[in-house]
């Protein structure tokens, strides 16, 4: 039954983000999956997300018994492993196949109870270097910055995909898990259960993967608790409201702690605005300084005897506009002010296309 797997991996494959063909990837999906299961999944889809199918559909494809399909349906629904959801043209629930980062790894390893095996997954996935070339692997990023909404400059018109306040308001439903990177690579005290999920993909993780149902004012306070402690909002490249949103520290997340380790920029999409530092208000703390979590600012220390030139600077280059600094400034000597006038894609199918359009390797 190898085949099965190597079946697998080509459908998993078949995505915009590839998936390298290195030993360490089989070592987890065999980890993952059954061999009947690979096999079961690898003659139902052709590729990740995009094709569902319903308990119906697959029995008629596979030639199998409804109650069979049902039960193996269920059955990785709730280890994690494919999702569930409610389509919106046939109100029917629907499965597909996930793609291995992010899905897999942050639906299966991240939630429920931290086996063994979960953390012999963690350790391969350590060891699997294809992961950080691929997520760069285009100049339009998989990723992008949403900036702290309240430091925003208020006589600059945000737009609906710059506030996270908008995608709560916009959402039925809302739930919080665990924070896949943060608990299996801890090196900071921040909460965990801080990644956040909207609508069918929001019930899914209730039903099967232990997250917890929130009001929408309780998702804002996540949001502003998560702010307080310096976390960065991030989320995937598109304009409409995305699935997730994730709240992220540069030590144990790979985005972020990407971008410094690697010192790739196709990692994330900044945000459209940049730090501006009242030099009036600035009482040269350096709260800013300890709390950027790119490390793009720096406390220049004076050459001129009248001390004229004794201020915070800012890397520009490093800077992803999170709004961090603004917020945890005392003085409320820093405001976020627009730079640049960047719109992503619409919907996720788009930025899917753009990314494969303008990959680089």
């Amino acid at each position: 039954m190898a085949d099965a797997y190597e079946k697998l991996w080509m459908i998993m494959n078949n995505w915009f983000m590839k998936l390298p063909k290195q030993k360490e990837i089989f070592e987890i999906l065999k980890r993952m999956f059954t061999p009947q299961e690979a096999e079961f999944l690898s003659s139902l889809y052709k590729m990740p997300v995009i094709d569902s199918k319903t308990v119906e559909q697959a029995a008629e494809q596979l030639g199998l018994d409804e109650h069979y399909v049902k039960s193996m349906f269920e059955g990785l629904a709730r280890r994690g492993l494919i999702n569930e959801f409610e389509s919106k043209e046939d109100g029917k629930l629907h499965y597909s196949l996930l793609m291995l980062l992010p899905g897999l790894i942050e639906y299966h390893v991240g939630q429920g109870q931290l086996t063994d095996v979960k953390r012999e997954i963690h350790k391969l996935m350590e060891k699997y270097t294809g992961f950080g070339h691929e997520i760069t692997a285009s100049n339009y990023p998989l990723f992008r910055t949403i900036p702290v909404e309240e430091k925003l400059d208020p006589t600059t018109e945000v737009l609906p995909f710059e506030k996270i306040s908008e995608y709560i308001s916009d959402s039925r439903s809302i739930a919080v898990f665990n924070c896949y990177c943060r608990l299996l690579n801890r090196r900071c005290d921040n909460p965990i259960e801080v990644c956040m999920t909207f609508d069918s993909m929001a019930d899914y993780m209730v039903k099967y993967r232990g997250a917890r149902h929130v009001t929408k004012e309780e998702a804002l306070k996540i949001i502003r608790d998560c702010e307080d402690h310096g976390l960065v909002h991030n989320t995937t490249n598109q304009a409409k409201k995305p699935v997730m949103i994730c709240n992220c520290c540069s030590c144990c997340c790979g985005i972020l702690g990407g971008i410094i380790r690697q010192h790739n920029p196709r990692t994330l999409t900044k945000s459209n605005f940049l730090p501006q530092i009242n030099r009036e208000a600035c009482k040269l703390c350096e709260t800013c300084v300890k709390n950027c979590p790119m490390q793009a600012m720096w406390h220049h220390y004076p050459h001129n005897e009248d001390l004229s030139d004794d201020k915070i600077m800012i890397l520009e280059e490093r800077c992803i506009g999170c709004g961090i600094c603004s917020h945890k400034c005392p003085h409320d000597a820093i405001t976020m002010i627009r730079v640049r006038e960047e719109i992503p894609e619409e919907k996720i199918s788009g930025a899917m296309i753009r990314f494969d359009k303008e990959r680089v390797h």
